[in-house]
């Protein structure tokens, strides 16, 4: 079963979870006595699209995929967990996973032509172009990838993920599975997306999730 980020990260307030932060590709070892964990893996942002001279700026990267999942591990005394990297301007994110149990999905690339509201969609995070918008929208109609960043002045904002997206034309924040802003026009270069993250958080036996 899936939780909404804004549950799950409540447990990191819990250190008697013993929960463990991964920030780069690493290995979760089992804790004694340990049947099942609560997982939040985010995977890399995409990276921004580089403005293409055109009217308006280049839409942001799509946030990395978050997932947060209960997981069985009575038969794992160990896991590898890889960490995907934010992708450059105008490529993916990649994926993060916590061994074969879950996978995360990198984001899209934010596209590079101008427009507003045509890049606010599932795939570019914030609108950009002649007129951009406020805030940048959801990076998933789903939530699954959070909330978008605030705009630049032309690039779009990239989309959310475990963190908000970074704002037209700027990288987004290591860590956090966000996708980079869109280039500025004319002919700005894309941020890049940030890197995922995994927090794996074990569940003692008599813990009730919400």
């Amino acid at each position: 079963m899936q939780y909404p980020n804004s549950v799950l990260k409540s447990f990191i307030n819990y250190p008697e979870l013993d929960l463990q932060t991964f920030l780069a590709t690493g290995t979760w070892y089992k804790p004694l006595g340990v049947e099942y964990v609560l997982v939040i893996l985010a995977a890399g942002g995409g990276g921004g699209g580089t403005d293409t001279g055109a009217a308006g700026g280049a839409g942001g990267g799509q946030g990395g995929e978050c997932k947060t999942e209960e997981v069985d591990v009575r038969d794992h005394e160990q896991v590898t967990v890889t960490i995907g990297a934010g992708g450059a301007a105008d490529n993916p994110g990649v994926a993060s996973s916590f061994g074969a149990l879950i996978t995360s999905n990198g984001g899209a690339e934010g596209t590079a032509t101008a427009g507003g509201s045509t890049n606010q969609n599932t795939h570019t995070g914030g609108g950009s172009g002649a007129n951009p918008q406020a805030t940048g929208h959801n990076g998933s109609a789903a939530g699954a990838y959070g909330d978008g960043g605030a705009n630049g002045v032309t690039g779009g904002g990239g989309g959310g993920s475990y963190g908000n997206g970074a704002i037209g034309g700027v990288a987004a924040a290591a860590n956090t599975g966000a996708g980079g802003g869109g280039g500025e026009d004319p002919g700005g270069v894309g941020g890049a997306g940030g890197s995922g993250i995994c927090i794996v958080i074990p569940l003692p036996k008599n813990f009730t999730l919400p």
